[in-house]
């Protein structure tokens, strides 16, 4: 059997007797990191050797696995905090699980993601998580343009070491008054949330000389329905009018850009 078990953000004391007992019960242990896993495995007594798992070698020892699963072997997952398999190891292994029809099941505990949505005080009926907030220009214009009109809470990873340069990023191109939540520390003594806008935020961490520590979790507000409006250039309108009609021109504009066709019908029609 194949446990992914799900370990602590950063208290120690929240992991289940269910989680305990497996990693306690099994033939082979495998951990993102095992200096990491090794301080709670000594917490709970538990004496187990403890093999790495990692994005630099999970493919490469994900066949290793499958032999194991294939002779019966219980198997457990973790990673250095949360849910593997959620920005961290263990994907490649449960697809290459789900092809061979091998079963596994995950045993749930903390997530960053969903702590850090609750404690944002953000909206939590309808939220998207995106991993760590990209790197590469190209990428991060993509994401701006995408969240100046997601109706969603998004949520992001972030270094510390990066974020307030990813807070430029925001403040210079979406909405000012749009609600941001920057989440630290998660669970442990010194945990911390930073609520504000995104006009605010920067000045927020400056004047209250907050110290950035670790990874973050960056919760953005989505943008209400009634706000965000499809604009089309007259130029584009002009070209596209002066060959199809507006209903046409709506549909495949909407194809093309992924917009709402009404909306876009409705943007084309105005004077």
């Amino acid at each position: 059997m194949l446990n992914f078990i799900a370990t602590p953000i950063g208290n120690l004391n929240d992991i289940s007797q269910r989680a305990i007992d497996a990693i306690r019960n099994c033939d082979y242990l495998y951990a993102e990191d095992t200096r990491v896993t090794k301080n709670l495995l000594n917490l709970y007594q538990i004496k187990k050797a403890c093999k790495s798992f990692h994005e630099h070698n999970e493919k490469k020892l994900t066949s290793s696995i499958v032999k194991h699963l294939l002779n019966n072997k219980d198997i457990s997952i973790v990673s250095d905090a949360g849910t593997p398999g959620i920005s961290d190891p263990g994907y490649n292994l449960i697809r290459e699980c789900v092809d061979r029809n091998i079963k596994y099941t995950l045993i749930p505990g903390p997530s960053s993601v969903i702590n850090g949505l609750i404690m944002s005080g953000l909206p939590t009926d309808k939220f998207c998580f995106y991993g760590f907030f990209p790197r590469k220009q190209n990428k991060i214009n993509e994401s701006i343009e995408f969240l100046k009109r997601e109706d969603k809470t998004s949520i992001f990873f972030e270094s510390t070491k990066r974020i307030l340069k990813t807070l430029k990023y925001l403040e210079k191109s979406l909405q000012p008054e749009r609600k941001i939540s920057i989440c630290m520390e998660m669970t442990k003594i010194h945990e911390r949330v930073i609520r504000s806008n995104i006009s605010n935020i920067i000045s927020v961490i400056h004047k209250h000389k907050i110290s950035m520590k670790g990874e973050a979790v960056l919760v953005i507000d989505g943008i209400s329905a009634d706000k965000y409006k499809f604009k089309i250039s007259p130029r584009v309108k002009d070209e596209f009018l002066e060959k199809l009609s507006a209903a046409d021109a709506a549909k495949l504009i909407s194809l093309i850009t992924n917009e709402n066709k009404r909306d876009i019908y409705k943007s084309l029609i105005e004077n």
